[in-house]
C-alpha cells in the first residue's frame, strides 16, 4: 500500500501529463489544400485523365486534318535498282536522289473516324469523372483526419483534467484518512480510480499520437511532428435535409455515376464500331495529291510519264465478310456483352449512391439526437458530480458513489465531443453521397 509515498505517486502521475502539442498551425481548408497537393494518388488519376485527354485530340485531330508526308530515296553505294543496276561508289549528288510529297485526307470513311474519336471523347470524360471521384474521396480522407486529430486533441484534453481531477481526489481521500474521516476501502478505491486515470491517459495519448500519424503522413511530414488546429466546432442547424430531392442530385452529380454513365455510351459507341467494322461494308472517299522528283543520274530528257503533280478522288467499297466470319461474328459478341457489363455497372453505382445517401442521413440523425443527449448528460453529470464530491467531504458519501459520478461526467464529455465530431463528418458524408464536391 502506498499510504507513505504520496510524492512519489504523484511524481510518477506526471509523466503522463504532456501539455497539448504545439506546431505549425493548420486550418480545414488549408489542410485539405496541402493534403490533396501530396496525395500520390491523386497524381496518378490526373495524369491518366491528361493522358485520355491528349489521346481524345489525337483522335480529333486524325479525322480532321489531312494528312501530309514528304519522302526522300538514294542509293549512295552499290548496284542501284533505280538506275539500272549500276554499281554507284559511295556517290551522294542530287541526281541520284527522287523525292515524293504526298498530301490526303481522308473524306469519308463510313463514320468510323467519327465513331473513334466519340469514343476516345467518352474515354477521357470517364477518366475525368473517375479522377473527380478520386478528388472527393481524398477530400473526405483529409477532412476525417484533420476531424479526428481536433477530436483525439480534445479528448485528451478532457482525459488530463480526469486525471488531475482523480489525483486531487486521492490526496483528499489521505487527507480524511490520516484524519481518522475515510476509511482504509475508500482510500484504495481512491488510488485504484487515480491508477484507472493513469492508463486512460496513456491510451488518449497513444490514440492521439495515432491520429497524429495519420494527419502528417497525408502531408509527406515527419509522422510525429506537431500540429497546431484551429478549429472552431458548432453543431449548426439541427435540420435535416431533404434525402428525396437530393437522391435525384446524386443520381446526377456523383462522379461514381456519371462514371459509369459515360462508359455506357462508350460501349455503344464501340459496339456501333464492331458491327460498322465487322458485319457491314465500309465506303471509302479519299482525296490525295502526289507530286515526284525523281532521280535523273545525269540523263538528258528524263520524264515521268503520268502528270506530276497529280491529283485524284478515291472511292472504294469493301465487303469485310470473308472465311473469317466466325471470328468476327465473335467480336460483335464480345462488344455486345461488355455493354451489357458497363449496363449492369451503371445499375450498381445508382444502387450505391443511394445506399450511401441513406446511411449518411441515418448516421447524422442519430449523431443530432447523440448530441442533444449528450450535452443534457453532461450538464446533469456535472452537477451530480459537484454534489457527490461536497457529500464525500462531508462524509455523508463513499469513494464508490464518488468514483460513479467522476466517470458518469468524464464519459459524458466523451460522448458530446465524439457526436460533434460526427455531425461535421457525417454531414460531409452526406455531401460526398450527393456529388457536392468537396474539394472545391
Amino acid at each position: 500500500m502506498s499510504l507513505h509515498r504520496p510524492a512519489m505517486l504523484h511524481s510518477q502521475s506526471t509523466t503522463f501529463q504532456t501539455n497539448a502539442p504545439a506546431g505549425q498551425s493548420f486550418t480545414a481548408s488549408s489542410y485539405l489544400r496541402r493534403a490533396l497537393d501530396a496525395s500520390p494518388e491523386i497524381q496518378q488519376a490526373r495524369q491518366a485523365f491528361e493522358s485520355s485527354r491528349h489521346q481524345w485530340l489525337s483522335s480529333v485531330y486524325s479525322a480532321a486534318l489531312p494528312t501530309l508526308s514528304f519522302t526522300g530515296t538514294s542509293y549512295p553505294y552499290g548496284h542501284n535498282p533505280l538506275n539500272s543496276y549500276r554499281f554507284s561508289s559511295l556517290r551522294l549528288n542530287r541526281s541520284d536522289m527522287g523525292f515524293t510529297t504526298t498530301a490526303s485526307w481522308n473524306i469519308f470513311n463510313s463514320f468510323q473516324d467519327y465513331l473513334t474519336a466519340r469514343s476516345a471523347r467518352l474515354a477521357k470524360d470517364s477518366s475525368q469523372f473517375s479522377l473527380q471521384a478520386v478528388l472527393q474521396n481524398r477530400a473526405l480522407e483529409a477532412l476525417g483526419a484533420f476531424y479526428d486529430l481536433s477530436l483525439k486533441e480534445n479528448l485528451l484534453s478532457v482525459t488530463r483534467q480526469n486525471l488531475t481531477a482523480q489525483k486531487e481526489q486521492y490526496d483528499l481521500s489521505l487527507d480524511l484518512y490520516r484524519n481518522g474521516l475515510k476509511s482504509l476501502a475508500d482510500l484504495l478505491k481512491s488510488e485504484t480510480d487515480w491508477r484507472s486515470a493513469q492508463l486512460r491517459m496513456a491510451s488518449a495519448q497513444a490514440d492521439y499520437k495515432n491520429s497524429l500519424v495519420r494527419f502528417n503522413l497525408l502531408l509527406d511530414r515527419p509522422l510525429l511532428q506537431p500540429a497546431a488546429l484551429e478549429t472552431e466546432l458548432a453543431p449548426g442547424t439541427t435540420a435535416l435535409p431533404s434525402i428525396d430531392a437530393d437522391l435525384d442530385r446524386a443520381l446526377v452529380l456523383r462522379p461514381e455515376v456519371r462514371k459509369a454513365q459515360a462508359d455506357l455510351e462508350r460501349g455503344e459507341t464501340v459496339l456501333k464500331q464492331s458491327i460498322r467494322g465487322n458485319l457491314l461494308p465500309s465506303l471509302t472517299l479519299t482525296a490525295t495529291w502526289n507530286r515526284e522528283d525523281p532521280a535523273t543520274y545525269n540523263q538528258p530528257g528524263f520524264a515521268l510519264s503520268a502528270p506530276n503533280p497529280n491529283r485524284q478522288l478515291f472511292l472504294g467499297l469493301s465487303l469485310p465478310i470473308d472465311f473469317n466470319f466466325f471470328s468476327q461474328t465473335h467480336d460483335v459478341l464480345a462488344s455486345r456483352a461488355d455493354l451489357r457489363k458497363t449496363s449492369a455497372a451503371l445499375s450498381q453505382a445508382a444502387r450505391e449512391a443511394s445506399r450511401e445517401l441513406h446511411e449518411a442521413f441515418i448516421g447524422l440523425e442519430q449523431a443530432i439526437e447523440e448530441y442533444h443527449v449528450s450535452t443534457l448528460k453532461e450538464t446533469i453529470a456535472h452537477r451530480a458530480l459537484r454534489l457527490v464530491n461536497e457529500q464525500y467531504r462531508q462524509g455523508s458519501a463513499d469513494a464508490i458513489r464518488l468514483a460513479q459520478a467522476q466517470l458518469d461526467y468524464l464519459e459524458a464529455r466523451v460522448q458530446k465531443s465524439r457526436a460533434l465530431r460526427d455531425i461535421f463528418m457525417l454531414r460531409l458524408e452526406y455531401k460526398v453521397a450527393t456529388g457536392e464536391p468537396l474539394w472545391q
